[in-house]
């Protein structure tokens, strides 16, 4: 259960020790109104392997040193995942999976909200001694229940969410003189609008400011699956089968009248990118070296070449420590098609018990001590992230970044991809068949549909 993830060069494991048992039955010192974990807590010492990502390597240190005040036998020790430059989120995955079918791994790690169709096999879900399914589905926003329910069954506890929004620059805007109504904009249409007034050229017709950067595939746009799946959603278009099984993005709509979405959506994308569009205001040209004309989304943005970009909440810190206090900027939802029907991508991680796990209910009751709002509050002052729990997303109304990500999550949706690195490198070559191999916008969205529904991967149980 100790083995390392082998590509790591790097992780820091911190063993907080939680001394001598407890027969009474687990339960944290306060509930939030969740049920009480009703199963006997076992009497000998208990040692569980923690993998987590991204953040500090002491962010849960005062919620397991509360949980120890309780659970005196209990040993959680955290190990820090560091993602080395030439690694990427999918070798971690894959390392990952493959430790956990050779019967090592973690007891408890972390799981993008998109991967349980994939890992599901290997997790252990929650038992309803843990917390009841109604408590879940009652706690937590719809697309949590969605992405991590399955057959009834509880697969994941997540601290925090996120979602794709709109970042502008407040400097940039006043120098164009956008209108009040249109700062920020609200729709794709005041986008449109705005767009000409935001981007500068070079004498020699190449992009000097970029109004929005958007059009090409994620060697500049990093997010820009998840933008284009976006697009085909507030266009109609459902991006897979109901039972999630195959890719279904190249459908129409409408029997009656058919409709694509999805080539609306993906000529709508690539013409911010392609130089015969009225709406071009980014550029994927490179030099002989490889090395890009024009920075890439962020850093674009972060240099005063762009006036918004499409990214997460994450961002943010990122912009802040690069920039500094004189870089004026803010977030706001992400721009609509239609006001009434919103859409936006949800993107955050739950935490996860393995199969593996001689404890997993020690594993989930820890977990859910972990997410409760009193102690949720010691990791969400650390991270600077947005609650998971639904009672604690007005909090956020005033803040100055993450407003829209409480905002928007009750009209999020997770896209689910059977092999999510497999399947940005196919949306990658959808947008290059398009802007770069002048393929019609259908036969690019058919070929793309088609490798996706080719992939190999385990069943997809959801």
């Amino acid at each position: 259960m100790k083995k390392p993830i082998q590509y790591l060069p790097l992780f820091l494991a911190i063993s907080l020790l939680l001394g001598a048992a407890s027969c009474r039955p687990l339960g944290p010192s306060t509930n939030d109104g969740d049920n009480q974990s009703t199963f006997s807590f076992p009497k000998e010492d208990v040692t569980l392997t923690y993998y987590r990502l991204w953040d500090e390597d002491d962010v849960l240190d005062d919620i397991i040193a509360s949980y120890r005040e309780e659970h005196k036998n209990v040993t959680i020790s955290v190990r820090k995942i560091a993602i080395p430059e030439d690694k990427t989120i999918y070798d971690y995955q894959n390392d990952l999976i493959k430790q956990i079918a050779d019967g090592e791994g973690p007891d408890i790690f972390m799981i993008h909200n998109d991967w349980l169709p994939y890992q599901i096999n290997q997790i252990s879900p929650m038992s309803s001694s843990i917390m009841a399914l109604d408590t879940y589905q009652q706690k937590y926003p719809q697309v949590i229940v969605s992405d991590f329910i399955d057959n009834n069954k509880i697969y994941a506890i997540p601290f925090y969410v996120d979602n794709l929004m709109l970042f502008y620059n407040v400097d940039l805007f006043s120098d164009a003189r956008i209108p009040r109504e249109k700062t920020p904009p609200k729709t794709w249409s005041d986008v449109i609008d705005i767009v000409p007034k935001l981007t500068t050229y070079n004498t020699d017709g190449s992009i000097k400011q970029s109004g929005i950067t958007l059009g090409t595939d994620d060697n500049f746009i990093p997010r820009f699956a998840e933008i284009i799946a976006a697009l085909i959603t507030q266009y109609g278009g459902e991006m897979t089968s109901a039972d999630h099984t195959k890719a279904t993005f190249n459908l129409p709509v409408n029997a009656d009248k058919p409709y694509y979405p999805s080539e609306n959506a993906l000529k709508f994308y690539t013409d911010f990118a392609n130089p015969n569009s009225s709406l071009y205001t980014y550029s994927d040209t490179t030099y002989a070296d490889g090395t890009k004309k024009f920075p890439g989304d962020i850093q674009a943005f972060m240099e005063g070449k762009a006036a918004m970009f499409i990214g997460y909440s994450y961002n943010v810190e990122n912009i802040k420590k690069f920039t500094g206090r004189s870089f004026s900027f803010a977030t706001t939802n992400l721009p609509q098609l239609r006001l009434e029907s919103p859409v936006t991508i949800a993107n955050y991680w739950g935490e996860t018990v393995s199969k593996n796990s001689k404890y997993p209910q020690v594993a989930w009751d820890f977990l859910k001590y972990a997410s409760q709002r009193q102690q949720l509050r010691s990791y969400l002052n650390n991270t600077g992230r947005v609650s998971s729990l639904k009672d604690s997303l007005d909090n956020y109304s005033s803040s100055a970044y993450l407003a829209p990500v409480a905002d928007q999550i009750k009209y999020s949706q997770s896209w689910y991809r059977s092999n999510t690195s497999e399947v940005e490198k196919i949306f990658a070559k959808m947008v290059n068949n398009v802007l770069h191999n002048n393929l019609p916008y259908k036969t690019a969205i058919e070929l793309a549909t088609t490798a996706i529904n080719n992939l190999t991967s385990q069943p997809w149980s959801k």
